[in-house]
Order: C-alpha cells, then structure tokens, then sequence
C-alpha cells in the first residue's frame, strides 16, 4: 500500500465531499482503495505508487513511511 498525506498550506480542506476535488486533480489517472479525511489533512491510500501532479506550493503532497 502506498500511503499519500496532501495538506493545503495556509487553507482548510473542503471536506464537504470525500474524496475532495484535490485527489482528483492530484492523481488524475489512479483510483483511491481509501480516503481518510479532515480539515486539516487527507490520507490517500493507492495499490501502486503514484506520482502526484505539481499544484504548486500551497499544496504539499507527502509519501507516508510504511512498515512491512
């Protein structure tokens, strides 16, 4: 599993709707297996790495360590 945390710097994530339009214009191509979210942060899970679209730089996008 390839774990994804996206946090909006000096904003608040519309967690109105799950996933947010953000996952989708990150990862156009890949379908989320999960979406943990608040408003400060959203964990996208994915089955394969992925390589997240640049939205510039009040959009941080982190790969999450996972043990095995």
């Amino acid at each position: 599993m390839n774990k994804y945390s996206i946090t909006l710097l000096g904003m608040a994530l519309d967690n109105s709707i799950n996933p947010p339009a953000i996952v989708k214009a990150l990862f156009p191509n890949a379908s989320p297996l999960s979406v943990e979210l608040s408003q400060d942060e959203c964990i996208v899970t994915f089955a394969s790495p992925q390589t997240p679209a640049n939205l510039g730089p009040l959009v941080k996008v982190e790969l999450i360590p996972t043990t095995k």
